[in-house]
């Protein structure tokens, strides 16, 4: 026999999702093979590119830090200087443009589908 379809995917999935998938398997009237194929081939993929995220959650990250120090030295009857609120003001305006970044991103790929 002659087939068409040589190559052979495995997956692993958890008794749950295998539950899940044989009952969308079952409703969709399909064969396994047909309904995996159409799900991966017949649904676009939307791809996130996630490294504005990771970009932003180091800088909230080192906000963070900086806000807890400020905050000691306050509470040890300390002041803060204008460079410490100009360093907190200007990570903030960078993970602003970051947020936006990310959203106009996220526009973009919606706008596609």
């Amino acid at each position: 026999m002659n087939r068409k379809r040589k190559n052979v995917i495995f997956i692993r999935t958890t008794d749950e999702e295998h539950k899940k998938i044989m009952e969308k398997v079952a409703v969709s009237k399909m064969s396994i093979n047909r309904f995996f194929i159409n799900a991966a081939l017949k649904r676009e993929i939307i791809i996130y590119d996630l490294t504005s995220i990771f970009e932003l959650s180091a800088q909230i990250s080192r906000i963070g830090n900086n806000i807890n120090q400020i905050a000691k030295k306050l509470n040890q009857g300390g002041l803060i200087n204008k460079s410490e609120i100009k360093y907190l003001k200007n990570t903030m305006e960078n993970i602003n443009e970051v947020l936006i970044e990310v959203y106009q991103d996220i526009q973009a790929t919606q706008d596609k589908g």
